[in-house]
């Protein structure tokens, strides 16, 4: 579904796929609002695209209770707040891209367990920075 000029948001009928969902794409769409908790019912989702659209809110807690999640793209969007550590620390998640948006914590934590993750954030604007990120993006940074 990515590319699609989709809009509005994401409705919570999208949990009707529970038993057999594996990956959802929904990168480069229009898509706003926030997340719906009912997505956190998908729990055989690995892959999980959202990212460049219009997202707002937090990221929610209960992402964390994804415990297939590999991939994770959430950037480019207007996420605020600190990323949820329970988030961060699901065992199978490899890849995080949560870059351009309105994060302001929560990845330290990460660091210090020192797993092998790879984060993409922006840095600069988190209160605790990210010693272990493989990739610090900045508006200045077209690479990300």
């Amino acid at each position: 579904l990515s590319s699609n000029l989709l809009t509005g948001e994401i409705p919570p009928s999208v949990t009707s796929a529970q038993q057999t969902l594996k990956s959802l794409y929904l990168s480069d769409n229009k898509l706003q609002g926030q997340i719906p908790t009912e997505l956190c019912g998908l729990y055989k989702l690995e892959d999980l695209f959202i990212d460049t659209n219009d997202f707002s809110g937090s990221l929610p807690t209960c992402l964390g209770s994804l415990s297939n999640l590999k991939k994770l793209y959430a950037f480019k969007n207007r996420f605020t707040g600190d990323v949820p550590s329970v988030l961060l620390n699901l065992p199978d998640l490899v890849e995080v891209g949560i870059e351009e948006n309105d994060l302001t914590g929560g990845v330290n934590q990460v660091c210090a367990w020192g797993r092998g993750l790879s984060i993409w954030a922006d840095c600069s604007e988190l209160d605790d920075g990210c010693d272990c990120c493989e990739r610090c993006c900045s508006d200045l940074d077209s690479s990300c």
